[in-house]
């Protein structure tokens, strides 16, 4: 997240009329002083005296006797008091700033999340030093967050080390054959039967995390953040993925309005909101639902990084996005994941499962972890650098029973 600089002014009064010339003069000086600082900031280069010419020696004709050590004295004089200044500016500047972006942050709709009907594993002893957020993209044709009743299109566990703020996506495919309270279907369902509150709850049991905290967006959210930022790269590679990306941009302007154009032919482009939400929808292309949750990591990442590029920007994203969303965090832990985000960076993106197989099974299309105790240990191993990790009971159950159902259906691991 952006570092801000803060600025603090001190402004002087003249009340003393015997000296008020003497002041005044000190003043000027200030000012000169500052103004030629801002100019070197400016990449300003000093001229030197032998390339000045003639304007040089006028000068040094009009003060013959200034020694050398003097006029440097009054140099270091005027440039500590303008270095405080700077800081005292820069002190303002921060606070200013964070009572806007708190503001904003009064914004959101928050989401009063029952901790206690979270299931939280943390018997992985690294998982301490992480936080862990839970982003949640519901499939909402009017655009409304509601409880529950709408699917996940998109989840993504943002995993943030505490100390370095280096920060790992994991992507869930939506697809993912799981056990939601002992009844077993995808996982997108979770949310739509039962709010955050078992969303959080199947991820939780499903891989052995600790999640209690979340983000929901909409499709509006996410390309107004898109076009706040001036629009993000994104790579089109193959004729289908062009043709159901158009039929997406179709869709996106009538949801959220606009008229955003389809793309002519393949290739990478500056996609604007409602291309590159389309963009994240594609299902019907090769690789299926997962190339799907892969451009759903490239937007997010596209979205974060442009973001830092542009840091004065950050304002209106947050005052325009923010309001869309709903999210079980509080206004300070949002403030800090705000002022962090100049020193956090996107080191890797994964998608779980790391080994499935796409069936069908019932009539039903599913993604199924080739095994649900083998990919929770891969995601241990990438999330928080575990080395054979041990799964919890209910977890090795969830896992046995899940390959009861891809064995009858013949797949193997």
């Amino acid at each position: 997240m952006a570092n801000e600089r803060i600025l603090f002014m001190k402004n002087d009064s003249f009340y003393d009329t015997d000296n008020y010339k003497k002041k005044r003069q000190t003043s000027n000086k200030s000012s000169v002083s500052y103004r030629t600082s801002k100019t070197r900031n400016a990449s300003y280069k000093p001229v030197s005296a032998a390339s000045s010419g003639k304007k040089t020696k006028r000068m040094n004709e009009h003060e013959p006797n200034h020694p050398p050590k003097k006029v440097s004295k009054k140099k270091h004089g005027c440039l500590l008091p303008l270095l405080l200044f700077i800081v005292l500016i820069g002190i303002i500047a921060f606070f200013a700033f964070r009572f806007s972006v708190k503001g904003a942050f009064s914004k959101i709709k928050k989401y009063p999340l029952d901790k206690s009907n979270v299931t939280v594993n943390d018997t992985d002893t690294n998982i301490k030093d992480y936080q862990n957020i839970a982003l949640f993209g519901v499939d909402s044709q009017d655009n409304k967050i509601t409880d529950t009743g709408s699917r996940t299109d998109c989840i993504i566990i943002a995993s943030i080390h505490k100390s370095n703020h280096k920060v790992k996506l994991m992507s869930i495919y939506r697809d993912t054959y799981v056990s939601i309270d002992g009844e077993y279907d995808k996982i997108n369902a979770a949310y739509s039967y039962g709010g955050p509150e078992l969303a959080l709850r199947t991820i939780n049991r499903n891989l052995d995390l600790n999640i209690t905290d979340f983000a929901t967006v909409n499709f509006k959210a996410l390309a107004d953040a898109v076009d706040v930022l001036g629009g993000i790269p994104l790579t089109i590679t193959s004729e289908k993925e062009l043709k159901n990306l158009n039929d997406y941009i179709g869709n996106m302007n009538h949801i959220n309005g606009g008229n955003s154009p389809k793309f002519d032919k393949v290739g990478t482009y500056t996609f604007d909101g409602n291309q590159a939400v389309a963009y994240s929808r594609i299902r019907y292309m090769e690789g299926g639902d997962h190339a799907r949750a892969n451009h759903q990591r490239l937007v997010l990442e596209g979205i974060m990084n442009a973001a830092k590029k542009q840091p004065f920007k950050l304002g209106k994203l947050i005052s325009t996005v923010l309001p869309q969303c709903k999210t079980s965090l509080s206004d300070n832990d949002l403030t800090k994941l705000t002022f962090s985000m100049a020193r956090s960076s996107i080191t890797d993106s994964q998608a779980y499962p790391f080994q499935s197989e796409d069936e069908r099974y019932g009539g039903i299309y599913y993604g199924f972890p080739i095994t649900a105790k083998s990919n929770a240990i891969k995601a241990h191993e990438y999330l928080f650098g575990t080395k054979n990790y041990e799964p919890t009971d209910e977890l090795q159950k969830i896992s046995a029973k899940i390959k009861i159902v891809t064995d009858d259906i013949g797949l193997t691991d």
